[in-house]
């Protein structure tokens, strides 16, 4: 029996990158799924294909988290549309994230008020949005997993990238406050990630690579392989009684 069979799983970002690769993995693991993208369409639609290949249904959804006046409306008729196609949703993966780019690395006497706001509106605000959302069909079903993803600077600090630490953490916070207002019937988690191999590691140079990667104790990044997996569990009934946690998969770079 494969870990997620007949669950329903919502999974913003997973147009590609990690959001791909763990949509792919629910499939394998007998979850229905949602894919959420912004501008990749065409690479959305190609994994919405890809899980119908394996035997899985798939239903395809935009929201613009960045659009903060249209987001809300955007998430409400993406949960409508799930709970119309498969009359629930059990499993909601937050993985929708603002870009590693430009607001992302400033620091603090860089950060504009409007810039601060670019990576708070879409991993928080966006968060709290789809959490919001479903929560109402989790909990007439007393059951349903939410798991939202933080960052390692969340909890030890960085040396840039002031706003988007500060959203991280803030994720933190929502996972422990959805946990207490949702429970005793729907789980949330956070799975905080340290350096994995994304599209973020061909910006970097050799020797900001070879920092990078020695970082943690196991010296090499993180696949997104392995998040997924790790995402997997969480959304799994193998992890029952783990609420409300913060899950670090960063290879050993912050111990606590």
């Amino acid at each position: 029996m494969v870990r997620l069979s007949h669950k329903v799983a919502i999974i913003t970002g997973s147009s590609g990158g990690i959001g791909k690769i763990t949509a792919m993995t629910f499939a394998r693991e007998g979850a229905e799924v949602v894919i959420q993208y912004r501008s990749k369409e065409s690479e959305a639609r190609q994994l919405v294909d890809e899980i119908k290949r394996i035997g899985r249904k798939a239903l395809l959804t935009r929201v613009d988290f960045e659009d903060v006046s249209h987001a809300e409306d955007e998430v409400q008729r993406m949960v409508d549309l799930t709970v119309r196609e498969f009359s629930r949703v059990d499993v909601l993966v937050n993985l929708a994230g603002y870009p590693a780019t430009g607001e992302w690395n400033k620091k603090l006497l860089e950060v504009t008020s409007e810039s601060f706001f670019k990576p708070l509106n879409v991993d928080l605000f966006g968060s709290f949005l789809c959490a919001k959302a479903v929560a109402p069909h989790m909990i007439r079903e007393k059951q349903g997993v939410i798991v939202n993803v933080s960052s390692t600077p969340a909890l030890a600090g960085h040396d840039k990238g002031f706003a988007f630490t500060v959203a991280k953490a803030a994720i933190i916070g929502l996972t422990k406050a959805l946990a207490f207002e949702l429970a005793p019937f729907v789980r949330v988690n956070t799975v905080a990630l340290g350096n994995i191999e994304t599209s973020w590691t061909r910006e970097l140079s050799g020797e900001e690579l070879s920092v990078a990667r020695n970082e943690n104790l196991i010296r090499r990044f993180g696949s997104q392989e392995e998040v997924a997996k790790a995402l997997a569990f969480l959304c799994s009934d193998d992890s029952s009684f783990i609420n409300g946690q913060t899950i670090v998969l960063d290879g050993g770079t912050v111990l606590h």
